[in-house]
C-alpha cells in the first residue's frame, strides 16, 4: 500500500490555512497568474507552481524539457520553439532550464522508495567527456528492478573500481526497502565483495562471462540503449557535473514519465504503485510526503 500526502497548492504562505478565494490576476513577465485571497488573514498571494521567477510562459519550459529528455538536440529545440511560440530564446537557456529542473525532479525522486525487488540488474556504461584522450572514459553506473523497469540509483565515475562499486551500492541499498533477493551482474571484480559488504550475504550474486551465452542482463542493457538514443544528439559531455545532471533529469523521466512497451504502455512508477505522473503534476508540485512504499 501506498499512502501520499500533498501540501495543498492554494494553503496560505502566512497563516498557512487553506481558506482561500479567487482574486483577480497578477500581470508579470511570462502573462496572467491567478491572484488568490485568505479568508483568515486577508492576505494576497500567487500560487507557487514550480515556475516562480521564469520570463518564459511554463507551456514552453516543459514543451522543452520534454524534447530535450526524448533526445532532441539543443538547435532544433530552439528552432521548433521559435515556429511554433515564436518565442526566441537561446540553447544556454534550455540547458539551464534542464539543470534547474532536474535538481528538484531528482530531489522528487529520491523521496520514492521501492518495498522490494527480487532481481536486480546492474552494470556499467563508457561515457566520453569533451577534451578526454583516446581510452579516457566517465563510467555510468545504473541499477534496474526487473519486474518494475524502476531504474533504483546511479552512479557516475572516473574510474571503474570495489570503492566505487560500494558507493555505488549504497544508493541502491538505500532506494529498495529490503536488500534484492537476487543481484544479476557481468563477471566483472569490481562487483562480489561489495555485493557481500553492502547488500549481505541474503542476496545471491548472478554473474556470469559474456562469451559462455549464460549471461542474461537485458534490462539494464536496454535502459543503456534507451540512454544511447538519447544522448547520441549530445556528442560529449562537457564536464562530469553536467553528466551527473543530465542523467538525474533523464532518470526522473524514464522512471515516472516514459511508458513502456513490456509494462502494457504503463511506466515503472504506475507499475511500483508510485502513481500517474506528468511533467505539470512533478513539477508543481510543492512538497510530498510518502509512508510505507510496498509492493505486495
Amino acid at each position: 500500500m501506498m499512502s501520499v500526502f500533498l501540501i495543498d497548492m492554494r494553503t496560505c504562505p502566512k497563516c498557512k490555512k487553506t481558506q482561500s478565494v479567487r482574486a483577480g490576476f497578477r500581470k508579470n513577465k511570462s502573462g496572467l497568474v491567478q491572484k488568490y485571497k485568505c479568508t483568515v488573514c486577508n492576505h494576497f498571494f500567487v500560487r507557487r507552481d514550480g515556475f516562480e521567477r521564469m520570463r518564459t510562459k511554463p507551456e514552453i519550459i516543459v514543451c522543452a524539457l520534454d524534447m530535450r529528455a526524448k533526445g532532441v538536440s539543443l538547435g532544433k529545440i530552439v528552432d521548433h520553439i521559435k515556429v511554433m511560440y515564436n518565442k526566441k530564446i537561446s540553447r544556454k537557456t534550455v540547458l539551464d532550464w534542464e539543470h534547474r529542473f532536474g535538481g528538484k525532479l531528482q530531489t522528487f525522486s529520491n523521496q520514492f522508495v521501492l518495498g522490494h525487488s527480487e532481481n536486480t540488474h546492474v552494470d556499467e556504461m563508457f561515457l566520453k567527456k569533451k577534451g578526454a584522450k583516446y581510452l579516457e572514459f566517465a563510467y555510468y553506473w545504473a541499477a534496474i528492478d526487473y519486474d518494475t523497469k524502476f531504474l533504483l540509483a546511479e552512479h557516475i565515475s572516473v574510474c571503474r573500481e570495489e570503492r566505487e562499486s560500494e558507493i555505488f551500492l549504497k544508493k541502491v541499498r538505500k532506494r529498495v526497502k529490503d536488500p534484492p533477493d537476487n543481484c544479476h551482474t557481468d563477471n566483472s571484480y569490481d562487483y562480489p565483495k561489495p555485493i557481500r559488504k553492502i547488500l549481505g550475504k541474503k542476496t545471491k550474486h548472478i554473474h556470469f562471462p559474456a562469451w559462455k551465452k549464460k549471461f542474461k542482463n537485458n534490462p539494464i542493457e536496454r535502459f543503456f540503449n534507451t540512454c544511447r538514443e538519447v544522448t547520441k544528439n549530445l556528442r560529449r559531455f562537457t564536464s562530469i557535473e553536467n553528466m551527473i545532471k543530465h542523467f538525474q533529469f533523464l532518470t526522473v523521466y524514464y522512471n515516472f514519465l516514459r511508458p513502456h512497451k513490456s509494462l502494457q504502455g504503463k511506466t515503472p512508477a504506475e507499475v511500483a504503485g508510485f502513481g500517474k505522473w506528468t511533467w505539470w503534476s512533478i513539477i508543481k508540485i510543492k512538497r510530498i510526503y510518502v509512508f510505507k512504499l510496498m509492493i505486495s
